[in-house]
């Protein structure tokens, strides 16, 4: 990253910018500035064109109508690289990376550090640790990064884009997959990126974090601009009215409720990232889990699903033990699960929304042999209404969808089946304020009915708002238990740390 020059100066400016796709108009006469050393947050609802208009200024995608300009010069990107190479750098809420090859060559993928024809595997170990450091994280840069965490995989991404020299960095729900500590230390990065004349795009949904950072805020809603306000004097009421045309109350609407039985317990459960967890978790309840990077809470979710290999432990659901080798297993014993990461592991993002959200019906109920159109199209249409899906059809496919709308396809996928267990793992994240409050209403609504809920979570306030009981994660080891009511940012952390 260069050193800053000429503070206050516009980087990058898009003006009139209008782009379409078939049966959508995306954006239309969107203007955007930004200028050195300065963050502008953009928000706005899922499918309100942020991810359009950044795919635009990255390469990504053509325009239709519109200029751009990169330090006063109009400039056309036909490919990423192109953009990369004029300074933008993107970090992208959907992890794009190599699973088989190591951290460092993710991180210089492309640019591989070479002596002569040979690779240069020092320098490029060395110079993939520095460039880790600036974000405060330590991570072994010769480990396959396939066997990395959410978390870590979020963090190797933002030290892709600030190992070359940037003049814009436009950074995509950066903090998705990040707890607290980790998000502090991306905030230091930001601060220093700022200090050193680097002009921020960022996209988030949490509004403690704009308040945090941003200097302005430009909100968008069905591709248009609605609202540009100043990040230090606006209000979350009023964020909150310019993003969704109406207020929001009851953002966490958690019911009191009186938990009954047992849902599912858990028995000294250990493999690579676990070693003896044992909960139990009670219908009509929402169980949180938390954990630092490392803990293995991101794990936990996985391997009671039979996705990963658990080497020892016992299942039981509802008083009888069960086996679990495999997610098919889960699915016949009522358990769902809702992944992290949709992309790889919840959606086949070539097939429709319609195939998508019956998967998980059809693996579960393989002896039918026929399909009925006529009720795939009912289940498809009531849960793109149940779940305010933006897609133009239910045999539009996925990958077109924006990222929050493709995990509430993963989501209503899971609740056709009804479980009894519920475990999702970071459920809200990339989901905007107003998806969120829906998706937390379902989840009172399982509860109301019976039903348990495992919620993997690194968000803070979703933990302590929406759990009824906390189990807190440390070292693959549970670090201690809380009953939500009156628990408290602090003491959540200090089991976390293992206090």
């Amino acid at each position: 990253m260069a050193p800053n020059q000429g503070a206050g100066e516009v980087v990058l400016r898009a003006t009139g910018i209008s782009k379409g796709f078939p049966g959508v108009k995306a954006l239309t006469d969107v203007d955007l500035e930004v200028r050195r050393g300065e963050v502008v947050a953009l928000l706005g609802e899922n499918g309100a064109g942020k991810s359009t208009l950044i795919k635009i200024l990255s390469g990504v995608y053509s325009l239709d109508k519109g200029e751009i300009e990169l330090e006063g010069k109009r400039v056309k990107f036909d490919l990423p690289s192109e953009a990369k190479a004029a300074g933008i750098g993107i970090i992208h809420q959907e992890l794009n990376y190599v699973a088989t090859v190591s951290v460092a060559e993710n991180i210089y993928m492309g640019d591989i550090p070479k002596k002569g024809l040979v690779i240069d595997y020092r320098r490029m170990y060395r110079g993939a640790r520095e460039i880790m450091a600036k974000i405060g994280v330590d991570i072994d840069p010769k480990m396959p990064i396939g066997r990395c965490t959410v978390a870590q995989k979020q963090l190797i991404e933002i030290a892709k884009v600030i190992a070359n020299d940037v003049k814009v960095l436009i950074m995509d729900e950066p903090t998705s997959a990040l707890n607290d500590v980790e998000t502090e230390n991306l905030f230091r990065f930001i601060g220093q990126a700022k200090s050193m004349g680097i002009a921020i795009i960022y996209i988030s949904h949490k509004l403690d974090e704009i308040f945090r950072i941003a200097d302005r805020v430009v909100v968008l809603r069905d591709g248009c601009v609605t609202g540009r306000l100043d990040a230090k004097t606006a209000t979350r009421e009023a964020l909150i009215r310019t993003m969704v045309g109406r207020d929001l109350t009851d953002m966490y609407p958690k019911t009191p409720g009186a938990p009954k039985g047992v849902a599912i317990e858990v028995r000294d459960l250990t493999n690579d990232a676990l070693f003896g967890v044992s909960f139990a978790a009670r219908k009509g309840e929402i169980f949180g889990v938390y954990g630092l990077l490392g803990s293995g809470h991101q794990d936990l979710g996985a391997a009671i699903f039979g996705q990963t290999i658990v080497r020892s432990g016992e299942i039981w659901i509802d008083g009888k033990r069960v086996k679990i080798n495999d997610p098919l297993d889960a699915l016949k014993n009522g358990v769902a699960y809702v992944p992290a990461e949709r992309k790889t592991e919840g959606l086949v993002l070539n097939n429709t929304v319609r195939v998508n959200m019956l998967s998980a019906f059809y693996a579960k109920n393989s002896r039918r042999r026929f399909t009925n159109k006529r009720f795939e199209a009912g289940i498809t249409d009531k849960w793109i209404k149940n779940l305010s899906i933006k897609t133009p059809s239910g045999e539009t496919r996925v990958e077109s969808l924006s990222g929050g709308n493709q995990q509430k396809v993963v989501l209503s996928k899971c609740l056709e089946l009804e479980p009894e267990v519920m475990i999702l793992n970071e459920p809200t994240r990339g989901i905007d304020v107003g998806a969120k409050a829906e998706i937390y209403r379902i989840l009172d609504d399982l509860c109301r009915k019976g039903k348990c809920v495992i919620m993997i979570t690194s968000e803070m306030p979703e933990l302590l708002t929406m759990s009824d009981r906390i189990m807190v994660m440390h070292a693959g080891r549970i670090g201690g238990f809380l009953e939500a009511r009156g628990a408290t940012q602090e003491d959540v952390l200090k089991y976390a740390i293992g206090g």
